[in-house]
């Protein structure tokens, strides 16, 4: 061998042997293909088109999803934080008199945009879209600096931009957006060679913790890893600088959570209080199909601090503050979990499932049922039933390429592990698709190369491993089935209701039928409504079919006996049936089973009842309303726990609604009420209307309790008492009506 080839040997390297079982590839169109893949994967024009298709997709969606349920009239999380960022917005920079409770930062990027801008809901969701775009631009980069290709950075970029679930999320008012373009730029300057790289990265992810407080461990893990990895730095002087700048950078960041928090509490709570609640709904109060239920405990951000705190405080006897209430329920979460350690393993293993799987476990509302008004979320492109396997292989064969890549793998597995003894949503695991997506990419460029190669058995290799993971994350156990199907019903039934407070009645019908033939000893309320519906339109058939077969699944209930008594009542009204005996004979019956009277005995009612309120006492309520002007505001809020209270608030807002006035906001409290109907006046002397109110339940026979100058009330309870339960008013809220259990 010349001196010269030898020479050209040493600086190259020794010529890798060829894998076992590869044959070379011949020269012909195989191999140009490839190459013109290579080529394409690098061009410089790979990365905007990814961009520019990923931003289309994004406000595609926004588009199609306008104007539909839950997109203006907001609920849950999304109706919390809007409500948040807009007290924000109105002067109010501390965000609340007490400890955060959810992670904050969403609700003050939300209030930048509303302070300057206006409380545009079309205008954040366009700007998240391009936040998911950067997102991808991210990941591009981080892949990158991960394995020093351009092509796996693209294809990086590629996954995220085509994945439908951070496409859905983009268009949501939710915090998944901001938590992901934030945790994503973390990991890219975490990978940066210099201090002021680590210090830019500390601080991204102390921004990220602001917006999903489990990645508050990665602050330690990250500096850990610094601290101790040869990799990082040849001597450990330097490896501890660049640990210490990255932790100044991120408790930088998260101490102003801190400090508000104590200067607003006096306890020290670094983020959020609510750990050891949400510990115990992962541990008790989950149902084993990805959702949970508390018997004290409203499901909604804007009861749960409360309901949470009160039940705490019924238990023990006395007030609690909030780092105490946390640490009550932590407490008991663990009592619960050494109690049954088999329940604690399962209950794991079915979120980790969760996980990694296809199904979007929702808490908010189902991407399913969404899906069915845009297009875009119906597109075939990529589910994390697709991802997850992708990114398995490539964890797999880019495990000894470098401390890099191991940590990725690591940042899954563990972010993965601190969510198991909770609630598994599928929002939660977004943080973690920049380190799915690049994994999956070196999958990806792995495969082919392997094609290229033709190496058969290596291939096989890849091949088993996805298709295990494939199962794992495509296969559907019947307990998640079940959960599926429960999550698309609840959908429908919330979107049939929002299609009735819009007027859409064939569009609510469609919506409440559809949940019920998803299960309909699951919706008994969707059968409620539809039964009242169909009456309205003198379709007594359908009426009747639902409202006995609500009667089958609740045979006690005195609302469903009523409107049974108001359908056959209102069927002898109707020409086509005024004389039919069969009618006659199921109203007494009817009526029958709701005084617990016989047929002899009965008195016909004076006040024929159309839900919880009689025909006459609705026209006498309705006639002082309409006594004054149109979009005169009504506060309506209601007790939770009692049936009866839901329907008598439902039955007033469509009464109020009726009337022309505006109702402003119906809401369940955050506590338990006495029994009855209450007005709560903010001021001492209140509008005129406030005594219309008042005059219109008293003229339809109902006995309300007026009080005025309940906001300086409710300032000095609580000036005495922190934890007082009671009404807080905005500053533009004149009063409210409260409907309290037996009203």
């Amino acid at each position: 061998m010349s001196r010269k080839s030898k020479r050209k040997q040493r600086q190259d390297g020794p010529r890798a042997a060829p894998p076992t079982g590869a044959k070379p590839a011949p020269a012909g169109r195989g191999e140009t293909l490839g190459a013109a893949l290579d080529r394409a994967l690098v061009a410089p024009w790979f990365l905007p088109s990814i961009l520019v298709v990923a931003g289309i997709l994004r406000l595609a969606n926004v588009g199609f999803l306008r104007g539909t349920p839950f997109v203006d009239e907001l609920q849950l999380d999304h109706a919390y934080y809007d409500e948040w960022a807009q007290g924000i917005a109105r002067g109010d920079w501390a965000g609340g008199k007490g400890p955060f409770w959810v992670d904050p930062l969403y609700a003050y990027f939300l209030a930048g945009l509303y302070a300057v801008f206006g409380r545009s809901l079309l205008l954040v969701r366009v700007i998240q879209c391009v936040l998911g775009v950067v997102t991808c631009c991210l990941a591009a980069l981080l892949g990158r600096r991960i394995a020093g290709s351009v092509a796996v950075g693209n294809l990086a970029a590629l996954l995220i931009g085509l994945f439908i679930p951070a496409v859905y999320y983009d268009g949501t008012l939710e915090k998944t957006t901001l938590c992901l373009v934030l945790s994503t730029g973390a990991l890219v300057l975490y990978f940066g060679a210099s201090p002021r790289s680590l210090v830019l990265s500390g601080m991204a992810l102390g921004l990220a913790v602001l917006s999903r407080g489990n990645l508050l461990l990665f602050v330690v893990l990250g500096a850990v890893a610094l601290a101790s990895h040869p990799a990082a730095d040849s001597t450990l002087r330097g490896r501890t600088a660049r640990a210490g700048a990255f932790l100044a950078g991120a408790l930088g960041v998260i101490g102003l959570a801190t400090i508000r928090n104590v200067a607003v509490s006096g306890e020290f709570i670094p983020t959020t209080a609510n750990f050891g609640q949400n510990l115990y709904v992962g541990q008790v109060c989950a149902t084993g199909d990805g959702s949970y239920a508390c018997p004290f405990l409203h499901p909604d951000p804007h009861f749960e601090e409360g309901d949470f705190r009160a039940e705490a405080e019924r238990r023990v006897q006395h007030p609690l503050s909030a780092a105490e209430t946390s640490s009550y329920w932590g407490r008991q979460a663990v009592t619960a979990m050494l109690a049954d350690p088999g329940a604690v393993v399962q209950r794991a293993w079915r979120n980790f499932r969760l996980f990694f799987h296809q199904y979007e476990n929702s808490d908010n509302h189902s991407v399913d049922v969404q899906a069915e008004s845009s297009p875009v979320l119906r597109l075939p492109l990529l589910w994390m039933g697709q991802l997850f396997p992708l990114s398995i292989l490539g964890a797999f064969v880019s495990w000894r390429k470098g401390w890099p890549y191991r940590l990725l793998a690591w940042i899954v597995a563990v972010y993965c592990a601190t969510m198991l003894p909770f609630m598994v949503f599928a929002r939660y695991r977004a943080t973690v698709l920049p380190c799915l997506a690049v994994l999956a990419a070196t999958a990806v460029v792995w495969l082919k190369d392997r094609l290229r190669e033709r190496a058969w058995q290596s291939l096989a290799f890849a091949t088993m491993l996805m298709t295990s993971a494939g199962l794992f994350s495509l296969a559907w156990p019947d307990w998640m089935a079940e959960a599926h199907n429960k999550s698309m019903g609840m959908s429908l039934h919330d979107m049939g209701e929002d299609y009735l407070r819009r007027g859409k009645e064939e569009d609510a019908i469609r919506a409440f039928e559809r949940a019920v033939a998803i299960k309909p000893e699951m919706f008994i309320a969707s059968m409620r409504r539809l039964g009242d519906l169909y009456l309205a339109r003198k379709n007594y058939p359908r009426a009747e079919r639902y409202m006995l077969r609500v009667l089958e699944l609740k045979p006690n209930s005195p609302l469903a006996r009523n409107a049974r008594v108001q359908l056959y009542t209102s069927m002898l009204e109707d020409d086509r049936y005024r004389n039919d005996p069969k009618i006659k004979e199921k109203l007494a019956m009817a009526r029958d089973a709701v005084t617990g009277t016989t047929v002899a005995s009965r008195n016909e009612p004076s006040d024929h009842r159309s839900g919880p309120l009689g025909t006459g006492t609705q026209d006498a309520i309705l006639a002082r309303l309409r006594s004054e002007a149109p979009g005169t505001p009504v506060w309506l809020r209601f007790d939770d726990g009692s049936q009866a209270s839901r329907d008598l608030a439902s039955a007033l807002r469509d009464l109020f609604t009726k009337a022309g006035w505006q109702v402003r906001a119906q809401r369940a409290l955050s506590f338990r009420s006495k029994p009855g109907l209450f007005v709560y006046a903010a001021d001492e002397k209140p509008p005129g209307y406030v005594q219309a109110v008042y005059d219109a339940l008293v003229a339809g026979g109902l006995k309300p309790f007026l009080a005025t100058g309940y906001r300086e009330y409710y300032a000095a309870q609580v000036a005495k008492d922190p934890g007082f339960h009671g009404l807080s008013f905005d500053d533009d809220q004149t009063y409210v009506l409260v409907v309290g259990p037996n009203a």
